[in-house]
């Protein structure tokens, strides 16, 4: 298993953003700890959330965090639907949620900086509800 540490500003802020989309809090530290960090997890995926301090994510490399990465979280295709819905109530630019050429039902969001896809196999192969 791979859980990534995405280096943010501010960890607990950045978990309510998640925590707003639908994500699970999973753990965090306390904010006076001198570690900050949360856990948040969606469908089973995990990521953890950090401190973007300079001896985790230097001045000069601020600009491009997050740079050239994307994030695949499979979803139960039963709840891709809802998912969706509350991933764009937080980021208003989340992609359509479409049936993708390679079998997937998926959309794009960006929440702390960092960018997702989210998708789900289509069920069976059939094209998607297209009530959902």
């Amino acid at each position: 298993m791979l859980t990534p540490i995405l280096a943010t500003e501010d960890p607990y802020r950045t978990a309510a953003i998640f925590c707003r989309a639908g994500w699970q809090l999973e753990f965090e530290t306390p904010p006076d700890s001198g570690d900050p960090l949360t856990c948040v997890s969606l469908a089973g995926s995990r990521v953890l959330l950090g401190t973007s301090k300079p001896q985790f994510l230097a001045e000069d490399a601020r600009p491009f965090r997050g740079a050239g990465v994307e994030f695949h979280i499979d979803v139960p295709w039963v709840e891709i639907a809802a998912i969706h819905r509350a991933h764009q109530a937080v980021d208003p630019s989340a992609s359509p949620l479409e049936d993708r050429p390679w079998g997937e039902r998926a959309f794009h969001v960006t929440l702390g900086g960092y960018r997702f896809l989210i998708a789900s196999p289509l069920s069976d192969g059939v094209a998607a509800d297209p009530t959902a």
